[in-house]
C-alpha cells in the first residue's frame, strides 16, 4: 500500500505523550506509519472536506490504514493514541 503524504505535522505543536496528530493528503487505502509510537492503541480519522464519503482507519503495530471510500488526494486529520 502507498504511504499518505504528510501535509502538517500537528504533533510538533501538540505535546501530549500519548497522542500524535497529523494532517495528511490521502487516497483511499493509503497508510501512515507513526513516527512517535511503536504500538498504536487507537486511531481517529476525519476528512477535512465537505463530502459524504465514508472514512475509517484500521491499525496494526505502528501503521494506520485510512480507508476513504474511493476518494483521491483528500485532506484528512489523523489522531493516534499509542505507546512508545
Amino acid at each position: 500500500m502507498a504511504a499518505a503524504t504528510i501535509t502538517t505535522k500537528v504533533y510538533d505543536w501538540v505535546h501530549h505523550p500519548n497522542i500524535e496528530v497529523v494532517q495528511l493528503t490521502v487516497t483511499d487505502g493509503e497508510t501512515y506509519t507513526s513516527t512517535k509510537f511503536k504500538t498504536l492503541l487507537a486511531a481517529i480519522a476525519t476528512g477535512n472536506a465537505n463530502n459524504d464519503a465514508h472514512i475509517n482507519v484500521t491499525i496494526s503495530g505502528q501503521t494506520a490504514t485510512i480507508n476513504y471510500a474511493g476518494q483521491t488526494d483528500q485532506l484528512v486529520t489523523l489522531v493516534l493514541f499509542g505507546r512508545k
